[in-house]
């Protein structure tokens, strides 16, 4: 829950934690936004068939409750500009996968070449070669959420959610807007069945990527937090990345057994009341009305906890699949005049 974007972790962290540290960011760092918004941007070509209004109304309920999330609970949550592109993404479903792609490459050209190539060009050129932590913003953030003042919070909050505009809204277009299309355009293509026909070249395919994306992510550690460093393995190691473990996701998707599916298929099922869940266990976790641990714990504990919320959230949401309990997720459904078509 620390906000690392704030600060030079290696700075912050030492010893053991810091090995934890580089070893999560290694596999997941600049990953975990573009693998989601390639998700989304599948997952509405696949229902496309329920029609783009229908989309429009999912897409509307979950962008208000994840605002309210971001606003309530955690302001550092980039859930609600995912939503957000995915209104755009709308606009590509149906259409030809080699105009979804192609606009999704144009987007992620510019990416690399004004948020990649230019800011390490301009790095090396600084005399500044290093990140440093803005440490008394990091401490405004402790003594805040370590508080019992929950109106504070939600101030803080709110301060996030809006001092990140241009920032926020270059990372929505440029990063979560390509890889939604990218999502929209395997889709389009079939791409998950050339995984299954072709598992030797779709093989090759993932361990390249994989290795180039975690390649360029071991550069950043060694880099020791330079702006190339952090620039080269967030802007282009993290989303190579994380199309190398989208591909891994549909394979596995295909060979494993049918109930081990289905046990992860109803946390999918849940995805956005189990979200919902786990941050408001997060936030009594580590919020001062709560357990007052923000800022207080180890990266490994941190992990510790987060495997611990995974795992009850999986059960919960088995559960509630088989007695058919209804949740957030109830007004996705399709209307009844949809089904009877």
């Amino acid at each position: 829950m620390m906000p690392l974007n704030e600060l030079n972790p290696f700075e912050y962290f030492f010893g053991r934690d810091l090995n934890v540290f580089n070893i999560a960011d290694i596999i997941t760092g600049g990953s975990a936004l573009p693998l989601i918004s390639i998700i989304i941007g599948y997952m509405l070509s696949q229902y496309g068939y329920t029609g783009k209004k229908h989309l429009a109304k999912v897409l509307g309920t979950a962008l208000v409750i994840l605002l309210l999330n971001a606003v309530l609970i955690f302001g550092f949550d980039a859930m609600p500009f995912i939503i957000l592109m995915g209104f755009i993404g709308l606009i590509f479903v149906g259409r030809h996968w080699i105009i979804t792609l192609a606009a999704s490459l144009v987007l992620y050209t510019l990416h690399l070449m004004f948020n990649v190539v230019l800011e390490i060009i301009t790095g090396l050129n600084s005399n500044i070669q290093h990140m440093y932590s803005g440490i008394q913003r990091v401490n405004e953030f402790i003594s805040t959420y370590r508080s019992t003042d929950y109106l504070a919070i939600i101030n803080m909050n709110v301060d996030i959610l809006t001092g990140h505009g241009t920032d926020s809204l270059y990372s929505a277009v440029f990063i979560i807007l390509p890889s939604i299309l990218l999502g929209i355009a395997l889709r389009e293509l079939g791409f998950s069945g050339f995984i299954k026909d072709s598992p030797y070249i779709s093989g090759g395919i993932i361990m390249v990527l994989l290795a180039g994306g975690i390649a360029t992510k071991l550069l950043q550690v060694l880099s020791l937090g330079t702006t190339a460093g952090e620039t080269l393995g967030e802007g282009f190691g993290g989303p190579v990345t994380a199309i190398g473990y989208f591909m891994i996701f549909l394979y596995l998707a295909d060979i494993i057994p049918k109930p081990v599916f289905n046990l992860f298929y109803n946390l999918g099922r849940y995805g956005l009341t189990s979200y919902i869940v786990f941050n408001i266990l997060m936030m009594f976790i580590f919020y001062g009305f709560g357990m007052a641990m923000y800022g207080q714990i180890s990266v490994q504990m941190l992990l510790l906890i987060v495997a611990a919320l995974y795992i009850l959230l999986l059960i919960v949401s088995n559960v509630l699949a088989k007695y058919n309990i209804p949740a957030l997720e109830r007004t996705f459904l399709i209307n009844e005049k949809m089904k009877q078509e």
